[in-house]
């Protein structure tokens, strides 16, 4: 099955349309979209029509009570980890609590002044949330996470049998290889922070292998 993944649109409709159009022409066979699409009721009702899968972002808990009924009570049935086969995929992080496993319960646990950090970390800038992501995936036998929040495309192999830790920016391809735990930073469609260019990733699970999408030809605008 190939599987685009796409996050952080923060508002722009155009950079779902254009990431979407896109992936349509991979033939893809499902979308999920890692969160953080933004305040406007436009571009949640544009995922909702489609059906796609969605795992909640920290604008999705800010902005819950924001939006009518219907948009409301989908979106609090966010999860916060989706998990398919030997893959999984979240907004900041696949290490979340346990108590907060949808974006209503992580609405309801937020008190003013708490840290967005402590439960979305950027992996880019933070080496300690990457390890425990990596343990976190050696204990569940996950081979591949796929993330967004950075707004960065980012590529960290975890080689077991030796222990090191690679990070890789301007790959195009990823190969899952054995022996390997992989997190896969899928970049921003909405909002890039490495380019102007929106970007996303396709999965493949009968090659192990994952297609980083950088769309050259049109710019991340609104």
């Amino acid at each position: 099955m190939r599987t685009a993944i796409f996050a952080d649109l923060h508002d722009n409709y155009t950079g779902l349309t254009t990431v979407l159009d896109d992936a349509a022409a991979q033939k893809v066979d499902r979308t999920i979209f890692l969160g953080d699409a933004g305040h406007t009721a436009r571009i949640l009702a544009g995922l909702q029509v489609r059906k796609f899968s969605c795992v909640f972002g920290n604008w999705e808990v800010s902005g819950l009570r924001r939006w009518n009924e219907n948009l409301a009570t989908w979106v609090s049935t966010w999860p916060a980890v989706i998990r398919a086969g030997c893959a999984v995929y979240c907004h900041a992080t696949p290490d979340m609590p346990a108590a907060l496993a949808t974006a209503g319960a992580t609405a309801a646990w937020m008190k003013p002044g708490m840290s967005w950090s402590s439960i979305f970390p950027r992996l880019h800038q933070n080496t300690d949330a990457v390890w425990n992501a990596l343990a976190w995936m050696e204990s569940e036998d996950v081979t591949v996470a796929f993330h967004g929040h950075t707004h960065v495309q980012m590529v960290w192999v975890w080689e077991l049998a030796s222990n090191q830790l690679r990070a890789f920016t301007n790959l195009t391809q990823v190969r899952l290889a054995p022996g390997t735990r992989t997190i896969i930073g899928v970049g921003s469609a909405g909002v890039p922070e490495d380019g102007p260019w929106p970007r996303y990733a396709i999965y493949d699970d009968a090659t192990a292998t994952v297609l980083l999408r950088t769309l050259h030809d049109v710019r991340a605008s609104r």
